[in-house]
């Protein structure tokens, strides 16, 4: 398929160039009200799309059946409800992890990870095509940032993906996927309200978390904004030395800086801070490390989340051996600091963290069919 140009409203809208209808995927309720009323529509309207196209899950707007037949009609000319398609899958044979690959109007591809956990479906979502963030034990980086998603590409991963499995709705949603979610913080924004919205997709928002490689001026915008989603901190290391060599981003951002940055996070929202640190062989997981660590997260409301490595084409880090999480862990344990070791999901399909690095992707851009 080839790229086409795209003009994003304000409010969310993805508008084709050339094309005659509006994509309405990702609109608020409030856009959606607007971009009604802007050709003579009540403005109530826009509640009863929001909820025919997010709670219903109804794309047909033939089959908004409390609309107007004229209406209906005029809908269909004007707007369409277009989601991303899958095109690729690939299940587990350890679990029950799949890992979607979606393509975008303009063929740009994510990855999407469903996961199952007792009767819970959790998703981790894509906020971007590749990322900026330069993480060096991180596949993603690895591709770099093409683009970010729309409001409308991250909501339609999870419609998508529930129109795939039939049953059921997904539960839970973490922005742990492709990208930097902060780095797109407009269009993270109305996927928020979209998701968490009673007469929209209807999640609580308890139930998302967002993660951060600790973009600070960032954290602080989401806490003035007052968004009552999870934050996770991507931290991964407890001095800036090696931190520096994990992630370019802390060249501008010290650990010290982002930790208050959370802690003021925390103080302005009641949240409780999820730390994700991976562990790596010989970097950072010495019994120091998590002495140090549990001193750096004393003043915060926290739980840390351990993530023993999972491996990378071109990477050259290792995985600790389980002796040496567990040791790690007790540390923190015996300083009062909860840490849990997350259970590896999907590594066989290079669907566990860090590993989200399509071949697909990469095949496209050296220019295979």
């Amino acid at each position: 398929m080839g790229a086409r140009s795209r003009v994003t409203t304000d409010k969310g809208a993805v508008v084709d160039a050339g094309a005659d209808r509006v994509n309405l995927l990702g609109m608020t309720r409030g856009g959606l009200a607007d971009w009604l009323t802007s050709w003579h529509q009540p403005a109530y309207r826009g509640a009863q799309v929001f909820r025919w196209m997010y709670a219903r899950r109804v794309r047909e707007f033939a089959d908004m059946t409390n609309l107007p037949k004229p209406t209906r009609a005029e809908l269909t000319c004007r707007a369409e409800v277009r989601g991303p398609r899958i095109v690729a899958r690939a299940a587990s044979q350890r679990d029950s992890t799949v890992k979607y690959l979606t393509e975008f109007a303009d063929g740009q591809r994510a990855e999407t990870v469903l996961m199952h956990d007792g009767g819970r479906a959790k998703l981790c979502l894509s906020s971007q095509v590749g990322c900026g963030q330069g993480c060096t034990f991180c596949g993603t980086a690895q591709m770099g940032l093409a683009r970010n998603l729309t409001s409308g590409e991250m909501v339609g991963q999870l419609l998508e993906v529930e129109r795939e499995i039939g049953a059921g709705r997904v539960s839970n949603v973490v922005f742990m996927g492709m990208g930097e979610p902060l780095a797109n913080y407009g269009h993270l924004l109305r996927a928020l309200d979209v998701l968490t919205s009673s007469d929209g997709v209807g999640l609580l928002p308890r139930r998302i978390t967002v993660s951060t490689s600790g973009l600070v001026p960032m954290i602080d915008r989401y806490a003035s904004d007052g968004v009552k989603t999870g934050l996770a901190l991507s931290l991964n290391a407890t001095t800036d030395d090696v931190r520096d060599r994990l992630i370019p981003s802390n060249a501008r951002y010290r650990i010290r800086g982002v930790l208050d940055a959370c802690h003021r996070w925390a103080e302005a929202t009641g949240g409780r801070l999820t730390v994700e640190y991976v562990l790596l062989r010989g970097v950072n997981d010495s019994l120091k490390d998590a002495d140090r660590l549990a001193r750096l997260l004393r003043p915060i409301p926290c739980k840390v989340n351990l993530i023993p490595f999972n491996p990378i084409l071109g990477a050259s880090f290792a995985r600790p051996e389980a002796a040496r999480v567990a040791a790690f862990q007790k540390v923190l344990y015996d300083a009062r600091c909860v840490a849990t070791v997350r259970k590896t999901k999907g590594s066989d399909v290079a669907a566990a963290c860090g590993q989200l690095q399509t071949e697909y992707l990469n095949a496209d851009r050296a220019g295979s069919p």
